[in-house]
């Protein structure tokens, strides 16, 4: 088993300390303007890993990053914005199972037709089968 199977495990279980950390930055100022302020901070965050070494292939290869890839951060801040407007309505359980069922389904659907570049890996039946246990207890959730 590889131990890169931790990261998402340690991700998914951050999320709801996450979520309910930009909920209190948001009561205070907003849903847009905490979302702009938590990703200025991440920004500061990552430059100072930047200069501290911690470092990839460099900044020279943005010149060949494709045009539609320039859009993650608009979508990253709106959907945080977002989020923090549905959680105080509908639930942190709530909306994270349904943010994960419709990862996983839109996933596997980008897989199977390697789009934006994903490496492509066959939709199977049983991997279908799981996106539909998965919806099926996101819909548990939200009862």
């Amino acid at each position: 088993m590889s131990p890169w199977l931790l990261v998402p495990l340690a991700v998914g279980l951050a999320q709801p300390v996450i979520w309910q950390m930009n909920l209190r930055v948001a009561e205070k100022t907003g849903v847009m303007e905490s979302a702009i302020v938590l990703h200025v901070i991440g920004t500061a965050i990552g430059l100072g890993w930047f200069l501290g070494g911690v470092r990839g292939a460099g900044f020279g290869g943005l010149g060949a990053v494709p045009w539609w890839a320039w859009a993650a951060g608009a979508l990253g801040v709106s959907g945080m914005a977002a989020m923090n407007r549905a959680i105080p309505e509908i639930g942190v359980a709530t909306a994270l199972a349904l943010t994960v069922a419709a990862q996983l389904s839109f996933a596997l659907v980008f897989e199977h037709y390697g789009l934006l570049g994903a490496e492509v890996r066959p939709a199977m039946l049983g991997r279908w089968v799981g996106v539909g246990l998965l919806a099926v207890g996101a819909w548990l959730v939200t009862r």
